[in-house]
C-alpha cells in the first residue's frame, strides 16, 4: 500500500489563504512584492547567490572548525578555494573560445562542400541556395581579408580612418561598463558570503526571533528543513552536473570534435539551466561537427551521446540523487524558472529552484500561506482513500480501476480493501450524516463501486462449483452498507464458497419472513452506520428465529466501531473491517483463518496476558542475560522481547506502546524491521517513541508455535544506525536461542491460571 500520502496530523494547521475575501488587496501585494523584486534585483541577487554559496560552503566551514581551524580563517580558505576554482574555470572557457574563433575559418571548406551536397540531394531548394551563397560570401570575405594582411612589404598598406561617432572615451566607458557590472555583482555577492559564514549563527538566531512570533518550534522545522532540501539538492546537482559534464566533455574528445574541454565546461554551466540549459548547449558542438567532419558520423555521434547522457541523468540519476530534496513538481519547476528569469535574466534561471524550494518550505509552517505548497508541492495533497473517494464521487470508472489495481498490485486485494475502499466509504457516510450527499450521489458512488469490483475481482481464480450458498451477507440498512456487502461477498466468493449478497430491503421485517436460510450456515451483516449493534441485535434475533444454529457475524464498519459497545453475550462475532469479517465468517466454516477470530473480551484478555509476559521475560533470570549479551554484542543501548495478540488488529499507534506497535508492524510484515532512525520515521507520532529517547531500531519474530500471541525480538538504540545484515543475522540467532525460554514461559503462564482457575 502506497504510504508516502501525508497523515494530516503531521501537517501544520495550513489554514485559509492569505487576505481571504479581498482579491483585490492579494493582488496588489503580489504586484508590489514583484515590484521590489524586480527595482532592486542590483542587492537581492547577489545576496540570493550569496546564500545558495553559504548552504554550500556550510559544511565545508564546519568540517574545517571540527579539526581546529578558526572560524574566520575557515571562511575565509571557504570562500578563496571557491574564488580560485570558479576563476581557473572561467580562464580555461576563455583560453578555449579564443581557440575556437582562431581555426573557425579553416572549417569554411567542410560547411561549403557539404551543403553543396545537400543541393544536389534535394534538388536545390531556395534556402540551400541562399545557404550557400552566405558561406561563399563569407569565404571570400575572409579569403579578402586574409591577402590584406599578407601585402608585400614594399607596398604602403593602405590607412582608412572611420569616425563611427564615439569618441575613445565613450568606447573605453562602454567596455568599462560591460566588464564592471557582473564584477560588481560577483564582488557584492562575495562580500554577503563572507558576512552570511562569518555571522551565520548570529543571523540565524536573529532570523528565528523576528519570525517565530513566540512559536520557536515552527519556524526552527522551517529553517532545519529548507536548509536541508537546499543544501541537499545543491550538493546533489553539483554532483550530477560535474559528472555530466565531465562525461560529455570526454565523449566528445574521443569523437574528435574541438574543443572539447570548452563544451564539458559549458554543459555544467548551463545545465543549472532548467529544461533548456543542455539543449541550448548541446546545439553548438552538433554544429560545429557538421564543420568539422567532412562525413556524418561526428554529427550521429554527438547527438547519441547527448541522447544517453540526457536518458541516464533525467531517468536513473536524478531521480535517486534527488528523491524528494526538491518538494517540487514539475510543473511549478517551468513556473518558477520562468518567473524568476523575467525578474533577474539568466542569474534567475539559475536560483530559480533553490529559492523557490524555500518559499514553498517556509510557507507549509507560515499561517494562511498552505495554498503556496497546495499549488506548487510535489507532495499528494488527498489521502490516496480520498482520491479514491473523488473517483467514485464523479463515476469515474476507469481512474477508480486503474487507482484500484495500482494499489493492489502494491499490497494486495485484501489491504485495498481495508485501508482504501472501507474508507472511502466512510467518508460518503460522513457526507450523508452530514446532510451533504443527496441520493443520486449515494447511487452513484455505490454503482461505480460495484463497477469496480466487478473489474477488480475478475482476475480472481475461484472454483465455487455447484454447491449451495452456505453464507448470506446483508447490507445492513443503506446502499453504502450493501456496497460493505459487495466487497465481503466478493472476498468470500473468491475463498471459493457459494455466496448470497442481500440488499438492505431483505432485512426489514416484511423480507425477513420470505428469506429462505435452510443451506445457510452464517450470515454476515454489515454496517456502515452510527451505533451499528442496535440494528445488527434486532436483525440477529429475527434470522435466528427462523434458524438458531445460524453464526451471525457483525461487521461494523463505521469509524468508532472499535469504540463503540460490544454485545455482552457474545452472540454476535464482531468484525471492524473487511478482512476481519473474511476471517470470522472462514472460521465459521471451520476454515483455518491467517488471523483468529476472537471476541472483544477474549481479546482484552489476550492483551493482558501479553503485558503480562513481556514484563515476566525482562525479569526471568535466563532471558535477561540473554538479552543483555546480545545488546552488549551489538552495541546496542538495550535488547528486549515484547508479546502481543496476533489477532488484535489496532492501528491506533496512540493506543498501543510503541514496542507493541513496532512488533505488530514485524509481525504482519516479513519477519524482520529494521529502522534507521524512529525520530524521522513513519513511526514518530508514537508518543513513546518520542518520551524513549529512542532512535534505532532493529526486530524479529520469535517463532513460538502459538495461534493467539506472538513475540518480536528487538534491539534499540538512542543513536541514529543501519543495522547490517550480518547484525540482523546476529538478532535472528539469538531469538532461535530464546524460543525455547519463552515457550516454558508461556508454559508456566497457563499452568497457573489452569492452577487459579481450579
Amino acid at each position: 500500500m502506497d504510504k508516502t500520502s501525508p497523515a494530516p496530523s503531521a501537517q501544520p494547521p495550513l489554514g485559509n489563504p492569505p487576505l481571504a475575501g479581498q482579491p483585490l488587496a492579494a493582488i496588489l501585494t503580489f504586484v508590489l512584492i514583484v515590484t521590489v523584486l524586480y527595482l532592486g534585483r542590483g542587492i537581492f541577487v547577489p545576496l540570493v547567490m550569496a546564500v545558495l554559496l553559504a548552504f554550500a560552503l556550510g559544511p565545508v566551514v564546519n568540517a574545517l572548525r571540527r579539526v581546529k581551524v578558526p572560524h574566520v580563517v575557515a571562511v575565509i580558505v571557504s570562500v578563496l578555494a571557491v574564488i580560485g576554482f570558479l576563476g581557473s574555470i572561467a580562464y580555461l572557457a576563455f583560453s578555449q573560445f579564443l581557440s575556437l574563433a582562431s581555426d573557425l575559418p579553416r572549417y569554411q571548406a567542410t560547411i561549403n562542400e557539404k551543403l553543396r551536397l545537400l543541393q544536389e540531394t534535394f534538388g536545390g531548394g531556395r534556402v540551400i541556395d541562399r545557404l550557400v551563397s552566405t558561406v561563399d560570401n563569407l569565404g571570400a570575405q575572409m579569403s579578402g581579408a586574409a591577402e590584406d594582411f599578407s601585402i608585400d612589404e614594399g607596398e604602403p598598406l593602405p590607412v582608412v580612418i572611420v569616425d563611427n561617432g564615439m569618441s575613445s572615451l565613450e568606447t573605453a566607458q562602454s567596455v568599462l561598463f560591460s566588464i564592471v557590472g557582473p564584477l560588481a555583482t560577483a564582488l557584492i555577492a562575495t562580500i554577503f558570503l563572507i558576512f552570511l559564514l562569518l555571522e551565520r549563527e548570529e543571523l540565524r538566531d536573529r532570523f528565528l526571533k523576528l519570525a517565530s512570533r513566540g512559536d520557536l518550534r515552527s519556524s526552527t522545522e522551517a529553517m532545519n528543513e529548507a536548509s536541508t532540501r537546499v543544501g541537499r539538492y545543491l550538493l546533489a546537482q553539483a554532483s550530477v552536473n560535474i559528472a555530466y559534464g565531465t562525461l560529455f566533455g570526454l565523449g566528445l574528445f574521443i569523437l574528435g570534435v574541438p574543443n572539447a574541454v570548452l563544451w564539458g565546461l559549458l554543459a555544467t554551466i548551463f545545465r543549472y539551466i532548467p529544461f533548456v540549459g543542455t539543449i541550448v548547449i548541446a546545439s553548438v558542438p552538433i554544429l560545429l561537427s557538421i564543420a568539422v567532419d567532412p562525413g556524418w558520423t561526428m554529427l550521429f555521434g554527438v547527438i547519441g551521446l547527448y541522447l544517453l547522457l540526457e536518458v541516464i541523468s533525467n531517468n536513473f540519476i536524478e531521480p535517486r540523487l534527488y528523491g524528494n530534496s526538491t518538494g517540487l513538481t514539475p510543473l511549478a519547476v517551468l513556473l518558477a524558472a520562468m518567473f524568476w528569469a523575467t525578474l533577474w535574466g539568466p542569474i534567475g534561471l539559475i536560483v530559480s529552484m533553490p529559492l523557490t524550494v524555500c518559499i514553498v518550505v517556509m510557507a507549509r509552517y507560515v499561517p494562511h500561506m498552505g495554498f503556496i505548497e497546495t499549488l506548487l508541492g510535489s507532495a499528494p495533497v488527498l489521502l490516496p482513500r480520498e482520491r479514491f473517494y473523488q473517483r467514485l464521487i464523479s463515476g469515474n470508472v476507469e481512474e477508480a480501476t486503474e487507482l484500484a489495481e495500482r494499489e493492489i498490485e502494491e499490497s494486495g486485494i485484501v489491504d485495498f480493501y481495508d485501508d482504501i475502499a472501507q474508507p472511502a466509504l466512510q467518508l460518503a457516510q460522513a457526507d450523508i450524516a452530514g446532510d451533504l450527499a443527496d441520493p443520486s450521489h449515494r447511487h452513484r458512488v455505490v454503482d461505480t463501486l460495484a463497477e469496480v469490483i466487478e473489474a477488480i475481482e475478475e482476475t480472481e481464480e475461484t472454483d465455487q462449483g455447484d454447491g449451495i450458498a452456505r453464507v448470506t451477507v446483508f447490507g445492513g440498512k443503506t446502499e453504502l452498507d450493501h456496497a460493505m456487502a459487495l466487497m465481503v461477498g466478493e472476498r468470500i466468493r473468491a475463498m471459493g464458497h457459494k455466496v448470497r449478497i442481500m440488499a438492505p430491503v431483505a432485512l426489514r421485517k416484511e423480507g425477513i419472513a420470505q428469506i429462505d436460510l435452510s443451506a445457510t450456515d452464517v450470515v454476515c451483516l454489515c454496517y456502515l452506520g452510527e451505533k451499528p449493534e442496535i440494528y445488527a441485535r434486532y436483525a440477529a434475533r429475527r434470522l435466528t428465529r427462523l434458524k438458531e444454529t445460524l453464526t451471525i457475524v457483525g461487521a461494523y464498519f463505521h469509524t468508532n466501531a472499535r469504540r463503540s459497545e460490544r454485545n455482552p453475550d457474545d452472540q454476535i462475532v464482531l468484525a471492524t473491517t473487511v478482512s476481519g469479517a473474511v476471517n470470522a465468517i472462514a472460521s465459521a466454516l471451520g476454515e483455518e483463518t491467517a488471523t483468529p477470530v476472537v471476541s472483544e473480551s477474549a481479546l482484552v484478555n489476550l492483551r493482558m496476558s501479553a503485558r503480562a509476559l513481556s514484563s515476566q521475560a525482562a525479569a526471568d533470570p535466563d532471558v535477561s542475560t540473554l538479552l543483555r549479551k546480545l545488546a552488549q554484542d551489538l552495541g546496542a543501548t538495550v535488547a528486549m522481547v515484547t508479546f502481543v495478540p496476533l489477532s488484535d488488529d489496532r492501528e491506533d499507534g496512540r493506543v498501543a506502546a510503541h514496542a507493541e506497535h513496532l512488533a505488530h508492524q514485524v509481525l504482519d510484515g516479513t519477519g524482520s524491521l529494521s529502522i534507521e532512525d524512529l525520530q524521522h520515521s513513519d513511526f514518530s507520532h508514537l508518543r513513546g517513541v518520542v518520551e524513549s529517547g529512542v532512535r534505532a531500531y532493529a526486530g524479529v519474530a520469535v517463532r513460538l508455535n502459538d495461534t493467539d500471541l506472538g513475540a518480536v525480538l528487538a534491539v534499540y538504540d538512542q543513536e541514529p544506525r543501519v543495522y547490517e545484515d550480518s547484525e540482523i543475522d546476529r538478532i535472528e540467532a539469538g531469538a532461535q536461542r530464546l524460543a525455547s525460554e519463552l515457550r516454558e514461559l508461556i508454559a508456566r503462564q497457563e499452568a497457573q491460571e489452569k492452577e487459579a482457575i481450579d
